[in-house]
């Protein structure tokens, strides 16, 4: 039977890679939730700013989420036959006397993938209806336009042509 002692290294740098995790989800929630309000408050510029702050937690992110996957993936490969699955729950079994902090980590992961998931699909949603809003926007003034700008010819037809000029046509 192993101790304790001899699972405290890789336990720790998968809790400090499970705090990475934690805190880079955050400050993506965070910035989300920043996103959401510049699109409601239309505001491009700070639109603008957040979508590069977004992408830059977002690869810090993947960057974290790498290194847990390698991490676990070792620590599963060392520890374990070949053909087990990748996942906290397996984890748990090789690092019996620290099932409650591997538990504690799968629920944090789990509720801050959902809370992104969340905020994302409103983002989407979110800028869907802004986009189609634009869209009927652009539609209507395109519409005004042509009305205010539409020419008859001197039968009371709709013309493409301005009254006033003359231009060579065969009838």
């Amino acid at each position: 039977m192993q101790t304790q002692t001899n699972y405290s290294g890789p336990i720790q740098q998968l809790e400090s890679i499970v705090h990475d995790l934690h805190q880079t989800s955050q400050q993506l929630i965070y910035v989300m939730e920043e996103q959401i309000q510049a699109i409601i408050s239309s505001s491009p510029d700070k639109i603008e700013e957040l979508t590069e702050k977004h992408s830059e937690i977002q690869g810090e992110y993947k960057k974290h989420e790498r290194a847990f996957l390698l991490e676990l993936e070792n620590n599963m490969a060392d520890r374990a036959e070949t053909n087990t699955s990748m996942t906290l729950t397996e984890l748990k079994k090789l690092f019996p006397n620290y099932e409650d902090q591997i538990e504690t980590w799968k629920v944090k992961l789990s509720q801050n993938t959902i809370r992104m998931q969340k905020k994302n699909e409103q983002l989407v949603d979110l800028l869907e209806f802004a986009l189609t809003r634009n869209a009927k926007l652009m539609h209507s003034f395109y519409s005004l336009f042509n009305n205010k700008n539409s020419h008859y010819s001197p039968n009371g037809e709709k013309s493409n042509v301005r009254s006033g000029v003359a231009i060579n046509q065969e009838a």
